[in-house]
């Protein structure tokens, strides 16, 4: 198991503090503010102009369990703007991904697919860039709320309409479709998902400082 701490909540902050210029934008055209974002990102080269962003918003879960590890923009030029963060940040956190799941080869694990499911999937912005980084296909599922069919799984075999969970699982769950990595993005990433990793290793140390600093400031 592995799982990220900061993901939705980074673009979130990331829209709530920094896009207030494009909403009209955004309205003019028709479109949702992420709509836009996506739109505009698209067209951006794979790493947006050298930018990396370390995810670590709220720390790190997985691999390193590091509470003090905090988010990093780096390789900012006056040539950089806003979507280029966007792109960048939606970059960062399929960076982390791609580390879990090297994490999860290194104990023996072999992922052959990503099955999506969850807010991101409104994106097909962000789950072609999960699939270029980590090199895997990602099926969509029909519902794409987990939880509440989750629910609705264990209510069915609950109610005695299947003898058990794997039989309902094969009835209820359907995908609608699939996306495929793209090889040369693919290649390109990595270069990108060892600065992403090096990023954290050589700035450790400063992150805790600065993370027990700030703490003792607060008392």
């Amino acid at each position: 198991e592995g799982g990220q701490v900061s993901t939705g909540s980074i673009v979130k902050w990331f829209r709530d503090n920094f896009c207030g210029g494009l909403v009209e934008e955004a309205r003019t055209h028709g479109l949702g503010l992420y709509d836009l974002l996506n739109k505009r990102a698209e067209n951006l080269p794979v790493g947006s102009d050298g930018l990396v962003v370390v995810d670590h918003w709220q720390g790190n879960r997985t691999p390193y369990t590091d509470s003090e590890a905090r988010g990093m923009i780096w390789g900012l030029t006056l040539k950089h703007d806003t979507t280029h963060i966007y792109r960048a940040i939606v970059e960062g956190i399929c960076y982390g991904t791609e580390l879990i799941f090297r994490t999860l080869r290194n104990y023996g694990f072999q992922p052959q697919q990503i099955v999506a499911c969850g807010g991101p999937l409104k994106s097909q912005f962000w789950m072609q860039i999960h699939a270029d980084v980590s090199n895997l296909p990602i099926t969509f599922t029909k519902v794409d709320e987990a939880a509440v069919l989750g629910s609705a799984i264990l209510a069915a075999v609950g109610a005695g309409i299947y003898p058990n969970l794997q039989e309902a699982a094969n009835h209820m769950v359907h995908t609608s479709h699939r996306i495929e990595p793209d090889q040369q993005r693919h290649k390109e990433y990595q270069f990108y998902v060892e600065k992403y990793i090096a990023t954290y290793l050589q700035m450790r140390d400063l992150m805790h400082d600065v993370a027990q600093h700030v703490a003792r400031r607060k008392g």
